[in-house]
This record gives structure tokens, C-alpha cells and sequence, in this order.
């Protein structure tokens, strides 16, 4: 007793919840180990005795706080007791002595008692009829029970709703309170006030477990009440300020629905309740309609004895809710009250006799076949009847010939192409209706309806000569009025689109049920027809076919084809040969006029024909077992002829133009495929691929979706194997080998000098190249190893050539250093470093540093982009990859490369380091900073001040001084590429690239230029002339230095730099001040004029506008000179244009009046620049500034 009684004082004292816990945890420990429980348990009760009125009496107000944390010590104790420890009889005691705090101590033992009766109806000797007790003292509250905080009341909801989701509970109440259920009365008289949100939802939880699980089944009065206890609260809505965080309206109308739904004995009150709301009409919000029809649809769906609780109604419900889908314009309540139209119709269908749903159909089919050839109601119309339809196959059958039917005819009277449009669209709908319908019965259980239903089959397939066929060639029968027939032949898209969606439907369409599955409703022969009617669709250029379509509704149209033949293709694959057969020709047939060929509208409908073509075959994967390598046969079939047709494009020296055409129709493919695989889940994203193995199957999976998932990875493979092969076909296509170098092949031998030519071949290379890592990239470790991908990359697939290995083919300008970038950039970096096994080392990256200056610049672009991805996945390391493979040698030749490097980097010289081989250098160094090498850490300092170093050196005369000048500036510009884009190194094609690289870059470059970018003061000389050739190098250095600032600073996130935006560090110079002096200093040198005003603006869109507030001035003047000199580059123009636009967002009307009459006027004028983008800047930059001017 003791012990008790010291750790309840311990408890009351404490204030720590976790202390209070510690304590409650030791009472209960103490109880479950003393040798005589029962003594125990009763010094634990009588321990807070010190703290309970002395005259059993609630006038002890003074002591409420400390008499609530004792009560509140015996509750934490019992939920922390184990649940076998109290007996019966202990638990009986309890629950007497925590019940009359009901009766004794409303102020402070309320929420205590809750939680400690909780705790005790969940003991294991807690007996089922110990539960009627429990209630009579909860209801002994009173109006009490209102005036308990919201926390107390939910403590007493919990203990309720405990007990109600006790079945055994409420067997033992039913059979002691009968259908009166007199504890359910008590509690609607109790909690009738009940306004929390939180509380609210707890409530309606326990009615709904009552009325749905209590039994005897409720007095009717009893339901009565309970109806009318809910409905007092519906339409529910709540404050959003009352619960930021918790239960939501949303919550509560779920709840509330769950109670009027739950049980049947209210029907006729329900739903002359809810019909009677929903017949206020415009008094309803939107929201409110919503939720009776939501209400409305549950109750038929879950009231039992649909005779008796649903058929008395729905005449009635009819009634009441057609007028929202006949003259509604709101989508949620017209869909709502399709959906009960659904209910209805799915709820009468089930019953056995089918008089039910014969008179429900009756009625439905007399209110809307009628409004079917009003143009004003077709639509809705067609709705409900679909609604009615979809209820199952009895609804069906009564319905469709009558739709059917009605819609012919009415097509055949139509005046307008809308209606035309809305009657193939009931037809539309209803062929998706018994689709559903069919797939949704895995078993045709009625076997009379279901042969009923398929008795309209024929009626069904007629559709597509009846119906759609003769809309798509004009042949309905010819109405009065020249409009009518001139509107007719022109092919209203409208009608056409809805016509093509049918055709979709209708294809879709299966039959009767057999051993093997359902068969295709159309035969081999309509599906082919309709094939041939939406093909021409997707291959038509351009409205030439069409005179009286625009180009806009031509290509809905083609879209729309898209996707209806992407639905044809699915359930008839057969069909997609006839569509690679037409787009195949459609091209061939053009080789023999070149002229036609190239012209710009024909190689745009050829790529978008194939686009269309690849889509429909390739994107998507069936789900249906047997199916799943649909997708793959597509690829197949499309691929094999591309490349045959881009076979015969380049053996006819057809224009360069066309291939690519076709190539982007391969690429297009693979596209699609790779993309459904992820879709499917077979496919990692490959960033992931390096860091994780795949994800393994869990347990729970069947073995039907670990099969599927299994063949899916097999078809991926497969995938792989094909886009491989085709990569080494196009490879070896394109390129020939002589006896030591390899170069283009014959196919590539210009006709002409003209340079267009010459960029039309190599958009195909560059393509061709992008496929290859495209789909290299999806190759394992191993995999690459097999297809021996490191030496393809320099013998590009032609396996007998012998000639030395190396990154750069030296015929033809490197022209085909492409296709070898194409292989690199897909490699993982195993397969990079077991390059030693060629005898290849990265310093062959220099091998051609002293020609750079005499190759093309796509050439020199291609080659620096080698070396950069080459120097990136090059590893050191002494072991590689999951196999472990050995190279010790590379470590060494790693260093050998960046000691040369260092050794060109350091050497002294005009012609020495030229802007071309100082690219060189840092495209090495900047694969390997995006790894932080630490080999190559060295190298930054080096290449920072080498174009200061340029700039400066001595010249002997003033044309080589100026050229040196401007090399160090293109230098500087040059450094900017130590920052890869992800084009170039991305984590997707196995780059190695660090998250904190950028801030290591900077630094290691930015932040030791700072200081340097503008030359401090030097003292008055005495104008001597070494005095101004040191004026002359000091500006020059600081000029080169800004631009080198520029450079690196473009390509980094704000959040790199913002520690230096202004901050000044010790020479006094900050970020801002180097970039606004920019803007003025660096003029007419546009290009770094505007990236200096980009950097800026990123700053002020950060909302950092208060390290430029004290240059605004100079922002403002250097701007306005930018934005408003005709000789500035559009680029630099816009930049300048964007940064004005930004400065009302961030500074005070006040600061900026005085610059705002320049601005306007200025604004003015750019607003009439010959450049768009520049003029819907400017005009967007005027709104801004017009409330600086009010």
C-alpha cells in the first residue's frame, strides 16, 4: 500500500508526461508481481484515497487538478497493464468504482474513468454483459455530458465504440434490451448536442455499427430516432479553421452516409428526407447536391430487401433527379445522379423476378427515346440511357434495341453536325456499356440473359456498315437545305472524331464466353476494313486530301486515329502490319521524285507519321496473360522495315533528310517501348540501376503476377537484343574501314560542297549516336562486357578491323568521332576502365592536342565531349566493377594524364595553349571534377589563372597584344565548361557525378577570383611607360577574371553562391558588385553583358533583392542602355528586359519612382523591337511598372 501510495504522489507531482508514464509503468509492473494480486489491485485503488472528497461529493473544487492527475495515475496504470491480470471479479469492482465518478465527480474523475473503463472492456475476463452497467453509468451524466470539453467527450465516444465493435456485446444487449434497445435511446438523448468534428465522426461510427450489426433488428421508432438524430446534422459542413489538421468535411459526409445507409428499417424516411432537400433546387449548392446524390446512391446499394426498401421509390427518385442530366450544366451533380440512375438499375436487375426492373426501364425508355431527336437533350438523353444500361445484362437487353434503333433513325433525320456528333455518341457509349458489361462477367452466371444479351451481337457488328462507315464516306441520305448537304460533304470534324471513337469501341467489342475466352464480336475482315478506314488518317500530310478541313482539324482528327488504332491494335495485332505496310509506302513511293521527298511538308508528315505509327504499336504493354509480348512483335515488325526502307533511302543518295526522317521513327519506337516497360515496373530508373540491385518480389505477390513480372523481364531482354542489333546494323552501315582508319561509308560521299548537305549528314550521325547510348545505357555490366561495347567504341562493330585503337578517327575531319561517342557515353564505368585491355589509357585524350586548331568545330565539340565523359568513368581503382575485375594499371595512367595536363597547362607561349587546346584540357578536368578526383583537385588552380595568364603575356606588337587579349577572354568563357550540363554527364547514361561538386568548383575558381576581378588602385605614377603597361595588364587581368567569374557562375544553383552574393570579403569587392560593374565594363561584349544580367535576376528571384539595393542605379541606367541599343544581341536585350521587369516585385514604389519616367519611356520603345520575345518581355515588364507610376 505503500508503495502505491508513494508512486501516485510521485504521479501527481510530476509534470513530465513521459515521467508520469515511467511511473504508471512501475505501478503496473508492481501489481503484476506481487504474490496476492488482489491486494494488490486494491492498495493501487485505494492509493489515491488522500485526494477524493472526504464526502463522496463534488465541493472539493479546490483539489479538481490534483484529484484529476490521481484518477489519471489508476487510468495510465491500467493501459499499461497486461490484459490477463485481472480476474473477473477485479474487473467488475473497477468498473463499478470508475463508473460512479460518472455520478460523483463530473468535474475531475470524467476523463480519467472514460479511459480506465476503456481500458478495462479490453481486458481479457471482461464479460459481454458487464456492458449494460457500463452504459447506464456513462448515461448518468446528463446534461453533463455537453459541458465536457471536447477531449473528455471523445474519451467517452472511445469507450463506446469499443464496445459496440464488440459483437458479443452486442448479442448480450439485444438479448437483455430487445429491439427497444434502450442503451441506444439513452445515448441519443445524451449525445443529441454533439458539435466536434473530431467527436462527430466517432458518433456516426457507433450508430453505424449498431444499426448494421445489432440484433434483434431495431423497433421502427428506435430506427426512427436514429434517422432523426442523423438528419439533424445533414447537410453537414464545418468551419476549416475548427480542425487545420484531423478529420475533414469530407470525413464527416462519409460518416454521416454511412448512418443513413446502414441499415433499411428507415427507408421511406430516408429517402422522402433526401428527395425533399434535393427538390429545393437552386437553393443547393453545387457541393450539397453532391452529397444527397452520393447518399441517395449508397442507401440503394446497401438497403436490404430491395422490394420492399428500394422499388417503392424509385419512380420517385426518377422523378426527382432526371432534371439534373436533362437541363443540368454541372458535371458533379450530373454525374452523381448517373450514378444513382446506375444503382437503381444494377439493384432492380438482381432481383429475381424481372417485372422490377422491366417497368424501371419502361419508364426511363419513355422519357428519353423522344428527347433523343431534340438536339438540345440528345446527350443528356443518351447519358441516362446508358446509365440505365450499365446496370447489367437484363437492363441491357430491355434497352438496346430501342436505342439502336431510335439513333439510326434519327442519324438519318439530323440537321445539324452537333446532333449527328451527340447520336454516335449514345452509340458510342452504349458499345463501351456492353463492353463493360462483358468483361465484368467472368462467368455468364444467368444464362438466359446472358444468351438474350448475346442475341444482339449481329445487331451490334451491323453498327460498322450501318452506322459508322456510312457517316465516315458521307453517305447518310441527303436532308433538304444546300447548308445541310454542303455541311455534309465537308467532313465535320466533329462527326468524324466521334465516328473514329466508335470504330475504337466497336473493334473493341468481345463475344460469348468459351474454354479459351472471348473472341473479337467483328471478324478478321471488318477489323481489317476498319483499319483501312483510319490508316490514311494518320498518314495524310497535310489537308491537301481534305480541302475543307484546316491543318488544326486535321491533326485532331490524326490524333484521334491515333488512339482509336492504338485500341484496334491491342485487341487485333494482325492489323498493325497493314499500318507498317501503308507507312512504308507512303514513303517509298516518294524515292523516285526527290524533290517531293525533302520538301519540308513532307518530312514533317513523315516524322509525324511514324511518331504515330510507333506510338500506336509500342507504347503500351498488354496486362492480359499471353499478351505482354504484343508490344515487342510491334517493335519488331516496325524496326525491320524502317531499316530496310532507310536501306533504300540511302542506296537511292536520297536526301539526308528523309533518313533522319526514318531514324527518328526507330528511335521513336524504342522510345515507346523502353517507356511501357517502365510503366510496367520491369524497369528500374536506371540512376537507381548503379546504386541498387532490383527490387525483389515480396511474398504476397501470386504466382500469376511473379510469372508476369518474369516473362516482362524476359521481353525487356529481348527488347535489348533487337535495339542492339539494329544499333550494329546502322553502325556497320554507316561506316567503312580501310587498312589502319576507319571513316564513313559510301553513303556518306557528298554530291555537292554545300554545307547544308554536310549538317544534314551529320544531324543523322548525331541522331544515330543518341540512339546508341539510348539504348547501351540499359545494358548490364555484363552484358556490355559480352557484346564487347568497350572495343565497339573504336572499331564502331566492324570486328576484323586490326587497326590501332583510339577515341579519334582521324579521316574525314572526325566526323565519325560521333558514333564513338554515341557507344562511350552509354558504358558503364567498368566497361571505361577496362580500356587498358586495348591498350588505351586516357592520355590518348591529348593525342590530337596539337591539330585542334585545324579541326571543324563540330568536330572539336565531339572530341572535347569524349573526353570529358571518358575522364569521368575512367576509374583508378585497382579493382572494378561486381566482378572485381583487376587494372592495376591505371592508377598510373590516370596520374600520367593529369601530369600532362599540368605540364601543357603550365608551359609558356602564345602558341602554346590556344583557346581549342585549352578546351581540351578542361573538358578532362571537368569529368573528373564531377567525381572530385583527387588526383585531378590539383588542376583547378591551373586552369583558373590560365587565361589571365594568356592575356597578359608580352607580344611584340599591338595586333599580336590585342589577340592575345582576346584569346584570354574566350579562354575565360572556355572554364565555364567545368561545369557539365546533364546532356553531357548524366547519371542516367553511369556518369559519376558528386552532389557537392558545384560548390567544390566554385570554391576552387570563383572565390579565388573574387578579389582579382577588378585591379585594385594603383599609385599616381609618374605616366611613365611601364606605369600604363601595367594599367594596360592590370585591366586586361581583371577584365579576363570577371568574364571567367561570369562564366562559372551561370551554370551553378543560387544556392552555391549565395554566401558571396554580398558579402564582401577583404579586398572589398562582392559577387554583386563584379556582376553590376559587368554590366557596364564588358560592353559591347554582348553575350557576357547578358549573362552577367541572367546571374541578377536569379538573385532577385531568390528574393536577395537587398544585396543589389545599392546598385540599383546602375542596374537600372545599365539595363536601359542594354535594352535599348539596337547593336546588343537579342539575348542580352531580353536578359536586361526580364531584370527591370523583376524590380517592382522586390523593391518599395518609393525607391523606384524616380527611375520610373526613363523606364516607361524606354519600355515604349521596346515594346515595337522586331524581335516577339523581346516584345512580350518588354510589354510584361510595363504591367509591372505600372503601379509604380500610380
Amino acid at each position: 500500500m505503500a508503495e502505491f501510495t508513494s508512486l501516485a504522489t510521485s504521479y501527481v507531482l510530476a509534470d513530465d508526461e513521459a515521467e508520469q508514464q515511467r511511473i504508471a509503468g512501475q505501478a503496473a509492473e508492481a501489481i503484476q508481481n506481487a504474490p496476492r494480486k488482489s491486494a494488490a489491485v486494491l492498495g493501487w485503488a485505494q492509493s489515491i484515497n488522500q485526494w477524493m472528497p472526504a464526502n463522496g461529493g463534488d465541493d472539493a473544487d479546490s483539489d479538481v487538478i490534483i484529484r484529476a492527475k490521481a484518477l489519471g495515475f489508476l487510468a495510465a496504470t491500467l493501459e499499461v497493464l497486461e490484459k490477463d491480470v485481472l480476474r473477473v471479479e477485479q474487473v467488475e469492482h473497477l468498473l463499478k468504482f470508475f463508473g460512479a465518478m460518472f455520478t460523483i465527480d463530473h468535474k475531475a474523475g470524467i476523463l480519467a474513468a472514460s479511459t480506465a473503463l476503456r481500458c478495462l472492456c479490453s481486458m481479457q475476463y471482461f464479460r459481454a454483459k458487464m456492458a449494460a452497467s457500463v452504459f447506464e453509468y456513462i448515461t448518468k451524466l446528463g446534461e453533463d455530458f455537453r459541458l465536457q470539453v471536447p477531449a473528455t467527450r471523445r474519451a467517452i465516444y472511445d469507450l463506446v465504440g469499443l464496445l459496440v465493435r464488440n459483437d458479443a456485446v452486442l448479442k448480450s444487449l439485444g438479448q437483455t434490451d430487445g429491439p427497444g434497445a434502450q442503451f441506444l435511446v439513452d445515448l441519443l438523448q445524451l449525445c443529441r448536442s454533439e458539435r466536434d468534428p473530431d467527436n462527430l465522426l466517432r458518433w456516426f461510427a457507433i450508430l453505424r455499427r449498431v444499426l448494421e450489426r445489432y440484433d434483434p433488428p431495431l423497433a421502427t421508432t428506435v430506427a426512427g430516432d436514429v434517422f432523426k438524430a442523423a438528419s439533424d446534422y445533414f447537410p453537414i459542413s464545418m468551419r476549416s479553421s475548427a480542425t487545420p489538421a484531423g478529420t475533414t468535411v469530407d470525413d464527416l459526409k462519409a460518416a454521416l452516409r454511412g448512418v443513413f445507409s446502414a441499415s433499411s428499417l428507415a427507408a421511406s424516411s430516408v429517402f422522402d428526407f433526401l428527395l425533399q432537400k434535393m427538390d429545393q433546387g437552386d437553393a443547393l449548392t453545387v457541393s450539397v447536391k453532391v452529397d444527397i446524390l452520393s447518399t441517395i446512391h449508397a442507401c440503394i446499394e446497401s438497403f436490404a430487401q430491395p422490394v420492399q426498401t428500394v422499388v417503392p421509390h424509385t419512380s420517385r427518385i426518377w422523378n426527382s433527379l432526371k432534371y439534373e442530366v436533362r437541363h443540368g450544366d454541372v458535371p458533379e451533380t450530373i454525374e452523381g445522379t448517373l450514378n444513382v440512375v446506375e444503382a437503381i438499375s444494377a439493384r432492380l436487375s438482381a432481383i429475381d423476378d424481372g417485372i422490377y426492373i422491366k417497368d424501371f426501364v419502361g419508364v426511363v425508355l419513355a422519357d428519353c427515346i423522344g428527347d433523343l431527336a431534340n438536339t438540345t437533350f440528345t446527350r443528356p438523353a443518351g447519358q441516362l440511357l446508358n446509365s440505365t444500361m450499365l446496370g447489367g445484362y437484363r437492363a441491357y437487353n430491355l434497352a438496346i434495341s430501342s436505342v439502336v434503333g431510335t439513333v439510326k433513325k434519327d442519324l438519318q433525320q439530323a440537321q445539324v453536325a452537333n446532333q449527328t456528333r451527340d447520336l454516335v455518341g449514345v452509340l458510342n457509349s452504349a458499345l463501351k456499356t456492353r463492353q463493360t458489361l462483358v468483361s465484368a462477367a467472368t462467368t455468364e452466371v444467368d444464362t438466359a440473359a446472358a444468351a438474350e444479351f448475346h442475341s444482339y451481337d449481329i445487331t451490334i457488328v451491323d453498327l460498322l456498315d450501318s452506322v459508322y462507315l456510312r457517316l465516315w464516306n458521307n453517305t447518310l441520305k441527303e436532308t433538304a437545305g444546300a447548308e445541310t448537304k454542303s455541311r455534309q460533304e465537308k467532313q465535320d470534324p466533329v462527326v468524324l472524331n466521334e465516328v473514329i471513337r466508335g470504330l475504337a469501341a466497336l473493334i473493341a467489342q468481345t463475344g460469348t464466353l468459351s474454354s479459351t475466352g472471348r473472341p473479337l464480336l467483328c471478324g478478321s475482315s471488318q477489323c481489317a476494313r476498319i483499319f483501312e478506314t483510319l490508316a490514311p488518317r494518320i498518314l495524310a500530310s497535310s489537308g491537301d486530301a481534305d480541302e475543307s478541313l484546316s491543318q488544326t482539324e486535321i491533326q485532331s482528327i490524326a490524333h484521334e486515329s491515333m488512339t482509336a488504332l492504338q485500341t484496334a491494335t491491342s485487341v487485333y495485332p494482325a492489323g498493325f502490319s497493314f499500318l507498317v505496310q501503308q507507312t512504308v509506302s507512303s514513303i517509298t513511293d516518294l524515292i523516285s521524285t526527290p524533290t517531293l521527298l525533302s520538301s519540308p511538308s513532307s518530312l514533317s508528315a513523315t516524322r509525324d507519321t511514324l511518331a504515330r505509327v510507333a506510338f500506336i504499336g509500342c507504347s503500351t504493354i498488354p496486362s492480359t496473360a499471353g499478351s505482354e509480348g504484343q508490344a515487342l512483335a510491334h517493335f519488331q515488325t516496325l524496326t525491320q522495315s524502317l531499316f530496310s526502307t532507310l536501306e533504300q533511302l540511302l542506296s537511292a543518295k536520297a536526301s539526308f533528310q528523309a533518313s533522319n526522317a526514318v531514324l527518328s521513327g526507330i528511335y521513336g519506337a524504342a522510345l515507346n517501348l523502353r517507356d511501357a516497360f517502365v510503366q510496367r515496373g520491369v524497369l528500374p530508373s536506371v540512376a537507381d540501376k548503379s546504386k541498387k540491385p532490383p527490387v525483389q518480389s515480396t511474398a504476397e505477390e501470386n504466382e500469376a503476377a511473379l510469372a508476369q513480372k518474369e516473362t516482362l523481364a524476359q521481353l525487356f531482354q529481348a527488347y535489348l537484343q533487337e535495339a542492339t542489333t539494329i544499333v550494329q546494323r546502322l553502325y556497320v552501315r554507316a561506316t567503312a574501314t580501310t587498312s589502319s582508319e576507319l571513316e564513313l561509308s559510301a553513303d556518306f560521299e557528298l554530291s555537292s560542297s554545300s554545307a547544308a548537305d554536310l549538317d544534314e549528314q551529320d544531324q543523322y550521325l548525331h541522331q544515330l549516336a543518341g540512339f546508341t547510348t539510348f539504348v547501351v545505357r540499359d545494358l548490364d555490366e555484363a552484358q556490355q562486357k559480352e557484346a564487347k561495347l568497350n572495343a565497339a567504341s573504336f572499331n564502331l562493330f566492324h570486328t576484323s578491323f586490326s587497326g590501332q585503337p583510339s577515341f579519334f578517327h582521324g579521316l574525314q575531319g572526325g566526323r565519325v568521332d560521333i558514333l564513338s561517342l554515341g557507344i562511350l557515353k552509354g558504358l558503364w564505368p567498368a566497361a571505361i576502365a577496362s580500356l587498358a585491355d586495348l591498350s588505351i589509357s586516357p592520355l590518348n585524350l591529348l593525342d590530337d592536342f596539337e591539330s585542334l586548331d585545324r579541326l571543324p568545330p563540330r568536330t572539336r565539340l565531339v572530341r572535347n565531349t569524349i573526353a570529358t565523359v571518358v575522364a569521368n568513368k575512367y576509374s583508378a581503382a585497382a579493382s572494378i566493377g561486381p566482378s572485381k575485375a583487376q587494372y592495376p594499371g591505371n592508377q598510373a595512367a590516370w596520374q600520367q594524364t593529369v601530369e600532362a595536363v599540368k605540364a601543357k597547362l603550365e608551359s609558356t607561349g602564345a602558341s602554346s595553349l590556344t583557346p581549342n587546346r585549352f578546351a581540351r584540357l578542361v573538358a578532362i578536368a571537368a569529368g573528373a571534377f564531377a567525381r572530385l578526383d583527387r588526383d585531378a583537385k590539383g588542376l583547378a588552380s591551373l586552369l583558373v589563372f590560365a587565361p589571365a595568364s594568356h592575356a597578359a603575356q608580352p607580344a611584340v606588337t599591338p595586333a599580336a597584344s590585342q589577340y592575345a587579349e582576346k584569346a584570354g577572354q574566350q579562354m575565360a568563357r572556355i572554364l565555364g565548361g567545368t561545369l557539365v550540363s546533364d546532356r553531357t554527364l548524366s547519371t542516367d547514361d553511369h556518369a559519376v557525378v558528386k552532389s557537392i561538386y558545384k560548390q567544390w568548383v566554385y570554391g576552387q575558381t570563383v572565390k579565388a577570383l573574387l578579389p582579382l576581378a577588378f585591379p585594385r588602385k594603383t599609385a599616381s605614377g609618374d605616366g611613365s611607360e611601364s606605369t600604363e603597361a601595367s594599367a594596360t595588364v592590370a585591366r586586361r587581368t581583371s577584365t579576363v577574371h570577371t568574364i571567367a567569374i561570369l562564366a562559372l557562375v551561370r551554370g551553378m544553383p543560387f544556392s552555391v553562391y549565395e554566401d558571396d552574393v554580398s558579402n564582401k570579403d577583404d579586398s572589398g569587392v562582392s559577387l554583386v558588385r563584379v556582376l553590376v560593374a559587368a554590366t557596364t565594363t564588358l560592353v559591347p561584349q554582348w553575350g557576357d553583358v547578358a549573362v552577367a544580367l541572367r546571374v541578377l535576376s536569379a538573385i532577385l528571384a531568390a528574393n536577395r533583392g537587398d544585396a543589389v539595393r545599392s546598385h540599383l542605379k546602375t542596374v537600372v541606367d545599365a539595363s536601359i542602355h542594354v535594352f535599348g541599343s539596337q547593336a546588343a544581341l537579342p539575348a542580352s536585350r531580353k536578359e536586361a528586359l526580364s531584370l527591370i521587369s523583376q524590380l517592382p516585385a522586390h523593391y518599395e514604389e518609393g525607391l523606384l519612382l524616380p527611375y520610373e519616367p526613363r523606364i516607361a519611356r524606354a519600355l515604349a520603345t521596346a515594346c515595337g523591337d522586331r524581335v516577339r520575345e523581346i516584345r512580350d518581355v518588354a510589354q510584361l515588364a510595363r504591367e509591372n511598372w505600372v503601379k509604380v507610376a500610380v
